[in-house]
């Protein structure tokens, strides 16, 4: 097996059948080459050497590759390196295959002369072999296959290949250029047409290809405020008091300072609560069924008109992740409706970025704008703006990206001459090197054809070169037998891949996915009402397994998309390309436990009533940055507000309470209306009749302490409403106008 897998690999060249592109080459009076470099940017650097005599060398160039060979000709005297001159006759037929040039010499002595230039050629193709094993050591292998589609036989020539981030294209050297000069006249033009407008964005018209277009609208009715927006109906706010508590509570204590419970079972029963009572007869008839005091409230009906926004915003963000385009999103607002127009307006379009970003469209390419115009629609526009002449471009002349990995460079070439017919291909040895690797797992749930579930067994090595190995497919070996393949991304030298190559279900991943919002920065505080730039933080939890009984090394692949920022993650990794590695080594059947934690900035309107806000706060408060005198102002309303929510919480504790007591007399008094039938049932009428003063004692203890805990509440409740109507934030954002301090008080 050895010797077979050696004999293939060493093979120098590998005649395949190939179609030519090309049936011509440039002819150069018999003159056989003597180097080939095959680029992959669609170019081959030719070298040809020869001695010419009577100061003529006569070169056929075929005319598709004229252009080319002028572009990139070079003829120097191989004993003195210079340059030597060359006239080209242009008097010949335009009609042949061939442009025949007569390089002709400034001496007609005999010359030894280097002919180089540079013409089409396709692009050589990489493959590399891996073979695995022990000590932390690999045998790799890189082969490069070229196609010899010139029309030419190579025979005896020096082969190489290479790759740069050169450019190449071509240009038209051959044709003559006769310049147009313009013809001056007297009259004189009186009527001139304006230029075209251009819209706010710098791009074409709508109607323009790649133009300024609004691809949506949403009017304020269609978009749902986040948990603890001000206009969110579904948030909790303990400091406000509910319609539906309003309807729950007991009956409230009479003039005299007594609170009535109806007690049906044949007896008088008095609830008295500072002087004064109140009997009522008892009643023989069987009781109405009560209604749970404790049953929790109907959620608030949601407008449909909101459902029909989540539609459009589905919808949208499909469309938006995928596609390169900025967006422009313009909130409108009415500035004859009063109030803050321009809040409203900047709240609305932010409401809708922070939609954007959750569904994966990155924040650099969302723009925020408020107009405020007389008789606006409060609604919210969606505009993908015009491409910039950056994005114009064909989508393979754009300039990179700032954070794009540089382009590597790369020159391999056989060490001995070799022979390729025309229409054949060879496979020219790049490198053969035992380098550092070992058989490592990768977690790939981002690519195409990633995974979410487990890992992939996949083989680490370094490149041992100078140069860049460039993207191709990779066979793997181990224990003398093929065990896998994959596809390697582009090597720079001395630098580490990781390359996956099979799927053994060995290392099983459990992924957990959540999110969380954090205040970052306070921007404005009126009536309770907060401006905030707010940290969204994403989470990625992932359990890692290993089912083996053998250690195992994991890679975590990670993208930071633009815009995020890592915030959390393992101590140890390694950047590949865009992408983080996270590491972690496991033990035989071991469990680990990864997070990977990143934010971006968003600005929130958030109501201080809402619990959701104040739980917010709680940790603002005890950060080490911001205003003193603001923390200290939050913290006295945070203290009111732990207040009320112990209140609250002992109040639905005491109406859970009465409602089991309410149930329980119920139960009783249809027993005693029972027995009231049978003669015998004396002693345990009487029994009965006990627990239903006791319960019912129990009711009005219960009763009043409700009533009593409900004035706390209202105590409380004005308090905190009072603190916050005090506290205020000037903007953070607006330039500076003399003031000294962040935290006002407004008068009473």
């Amino acid at each position: 097996m050895k010797k077979t897998l050696a004999g293939f690999l060493l093979s120098s060249a590998l005649a395949i059948g190939c179609t030519p592109k090309h049936a011509s080459f440039v002819k150069v009076d018999d003159v056989a080459l003597g180097r080939v470099v095959v680029y992959r940017n669609g170019v081959a650097y030719y070298e040809r050497r020869t001695t010419v005599t009577g100061g003529i060398l006569t070169v056929s160039v075929p005319r598709d590759r004229v252009d080319d060979f002028l572009k990139s000709l070079t003829v120097v005297d191989a004993i003195s390196k210079q340059p030597l001159p060359v006239s080209i006759p242009r008097q010949q037929a335009n009609d042949g295959a061939y442009l025949v040039m007569n390089l002709q010499l400034p001496s007609k002595a005999k010359a030894d002369v280097v002919l180089t230039y540079v013409t089409e050629s396709p692009a050589w193709k990489p493959s590399y072999r891996v073979v695995v094993g022990t000590n932390g050591k690999v045998m790799l292998e890189g082969w490069a296959i070229v196609d010899n589609t010139s029309g030419e036989d190579w025979k005896g020539v020096l082969v190489g290949v290479g790759s740069s981030s050169a450019l190449s294209f071509k240009y038209d050297l051959w044709s003559v250029r006769q310049v147009q000069r313009e013809q001056l006249q007297t009259e004189e033009r009186f009527a001139i047409a304006p230029p075209s407008g251009i819209s706010p964005y710098g791009g074409p018209t709508g109607g323009e290809p790649n133009g300024e277009a609004a691809i949506a609208e949403l009017d304020d009715g269609e978009i749902r405020r986040p948990v603890g927006h001000p206009d969110d109906q579904t948030a909790k706010r303990v400091a406000v008091k509910d319609v539906k508590e309003s309807e729950d509570k007991p009956s409230a204590p009479n003039k005299a300072g007594r609170a009535d419970v109806e007690a049906d079972y044949g007896e008088t029963t008095t609830i008295s609560r500072g002087g004064g009572s109140r009997n009522r007869p008892a009643k023989a008839s069987k009781p109405a069924p009560r209604t749970a005091t404790a049953s929790p409230a109907p959620p608030p009906r949601q407008d449909p008109r909101v459902q029909t926004g989540d539609a459009k915003m589905r919808e949208l963000s499909k469309q938006l992740t995928g596609s390169n385009k900025n967006i422009v999103i313009e909130g409108y607002a009415d500035s004859n409706r009063g109030g803050d127009g321009q809040r409203r307006a900047t709240d609305r379009a932010n409401i809708i970025r922070n939609q954007l970003i959750d569904a994966g469209v990155a924040p650099n390419r969302i723009k925020v704008i408020a107009k405020v115009e007389p008789n606006a629609q409060e609604r919210v526009r969606l505009v993908q703006t015009a491409a910039g002449p950056e994005d114009q471009r064909p989508a393979a002349a754009r300039t990179a990206d700032l954070t794009a990995a540089p382009v590597g460079e790369s020159h391999f070439a056989s060490p001995t001459p070799m022979t390729v017919e025309r229409g054949a291909s060879a496979m020219v040895s790049m490198v053969r090197k035992e380098t550092e690797g070992e058989v490592v797992y990768l977690y790939d749930a981002e690519s195409v054809r990633g995974n979410q579930n487990f890992a992939f067994r996949a083989v680490r090595f370094r490149n041992p070169t100078t140069s860049t190995l460039e993207t191709g497919p990779v066979t793997v070996y181990g224990d003398e037998r093929f065990i896998g393949e994959g596809l390697t991304e582009p090597i720079p030298p001395k630098a580490s891949a990781v390359v996956p190559y099979a799927l053994d279900r060995q290392i099983v991943v459990e992924r957990t996915d959540g999110d969380e919002t954090k205040l970052s920065r306070l921007v404005t505080l009126q009536r309770g009402i907060l401006t905030a730039e707010v940290q969204h933080i994403k989470r990625k939890k992932l359990q890692i397994t290993n089912r083996m009984n053998a250690k195992a090394k994991v890679f975590v692949r990670h993208t930071i998309p633009k815009g995020w920022t890592l915030i959390n993650q393992p101590s140890e990794f390694e950047r590949i390309g865009d992408a983080h590695l996270f590491y972690a080594e496991l033990g035989p059947h071991e469990v680990k436990n990864i997070e990977i934690a990143e934010s971006t900035p968003m600005e929130r309107t958030l109501d201080l009533n809402a619990d959701v806000t104040l739980d917010m706060m709680k940790v603002y408060v005890e950060a080490p940055e911001g205003n003193k005198e603001l923390k200290d102002s939050l913290k006295k309303l945070l203290s009111v507000h732990r207040r009320l929510t112990d209140l609250a919480t002992e109040q639905d504790s005491l109406r859970r309470r009465l409602h089991d007591y309410k149930e329980r007399m119920d139960e009783l008094h249809a027993q005693i209306l029972t027995l009231q039938a049978v003669k015998t049932g004396n002693d345990l009428m009487g029994h009965l009749k006990t627990k239903m003063k006791d319960i019912s004692s129990r009711v009005q203890k219960t009763t009043i302490s409700i009533v009593d805990q409900e004035e706390k509440i209202m105590l409380s409740r004005v308090e905190f409403k009072d603190m916050l109507a005090e506290l205020t934030l000037n903007d953070v954002t607006a330039p500076p106008t003399g003031a000294t301090g962040a935290v006002s008080k407004t008068s009473k």
